[in-house]
Order: C-alpha cells, then structure tokens, then sequence
C-alpha cells in the first residue's frame, strides 16, 4: 500500500470527522438495522455537540488514517475513565476503527491496527480492547487473525434496539501478527 499514517483530529476538524463517521458507519450498518433506530443513533452518536465534546475529552483521541494524501478512515481511542468499560489504567479501548469504502480490502485496517498498537505502547499500555457487534463476522475474523481474543460481552444500543458486542482484547506482550 502507498504511504500510510494516522494524524491527531482536532476541534478543527469537526466538520471532516462528521462526514466521515457517518458515512462510514452508515456503509457498515445501515442496511442490517431498522431505519427509525439508526437514524436515531446517528443523530445522537454524530451531532456536531456530540462530536465536539468527545474531540475535547482529553481521554478520547480520534486519528485519521491517510494512504497518501487521500483520507482512508479513521479510528477513535479511549483511556482512562473515557472507555466503556474496563477503565484499566494500562488498557487502551479501540472504540471506533472504520475504512472508507474505496480503502476496503486494501490493508487500511491493519495498517491502522498496526499503528494503535505503536500508540498504545508508547504510552505504556499492557492491551487494547474493543467492542465488535456480534454478527459483525467479518470484523471478528480480521480482529482474531490480529491477535484479538473474545473476553466478555456487552449490550449495545443503535436507538432503541439493544444489540451485543463481543468485548475483545489483545495483550501487547508480543509482536504485533500480520
């Protein structure tokens, strides 16, 4: 793949990190999902007040990831009492990893992977963990063959429909597997 990198958003980039968000996960879950619910949800999880908050808390950090000059995805870190669950003090939470349509299949993903990984270790974290919707398979398989294992489970909820997340982790003792 061409160059890659990851660059810290800022409050500056909110409109950019908006219309990414939901055009990404609008392509990911849109059609599995009852309209009234998602719209719901996006309307909550990526209004601009929403968004703008999250890119102030010093415990959220949003990236986005370029493959050259073209914006590819981007992905959403939390520590601290940021994250959804854990709040380990040496655990990272990858709570959003999301490629671009035309990035699909093109090792965006893992370069990404890749990338959080070198994040978290530099900041002295032991594992990141994240969420992944249970009929997600395709994300499961791609989190598992990077080293991720199943750990738990937690609902999660687009609207009113309470879906479940597998709660996934991967200890960052070791090389990261390509």
């Amino acid at each position: 793949m061409e160059s890659f990198r990851l660059t810290l958003c800022d409050p500056g980039d909110l409109d950019t990190l908006r219309n990414l968000s939901i055009a990404t996960f609008r392509d990911a879950f849109e059609a599995q999902n009852d309209p009234e619910d998602f719209r719901d949800y996006m309307e909550m999880a990526f209004s601009n007040e929403q968004l703008l908050k999250e890119l102030e808390n010093p415990d959220m950090r949003f990236y986005f990831a370029w493959a050259g000059n073209r914006l590819a995805g981007y992905c959403k870190l939390n520590t601290g009492a940021a994250q959804a669950e854990l709040q380990d003090p040496y655990g990272m939470e990858i709570e959003r990893i999301y490629v671009d349509a035309a990035f699909q299949g093109k090792g965006v993903g893992a370069c990404m992977l890749g990338a959080l990984e070198a994040l978290a270790r530099k900041a002295g974290m032991r594992f990141l963990w994240l969420g992944v919707w249970q009929e997600n398979l395709g994300a499961i398989r791609f989190y598992e063959r990077h080293g991720f294992e199943i750990f738990g489970e937690h609902p999660y909820y687009i609207g009113s429909d309470r879906q479940m997340d597998w709660l996934m982790r991967r200890e960052l003792d070791g090389a990261f597997p390509h």
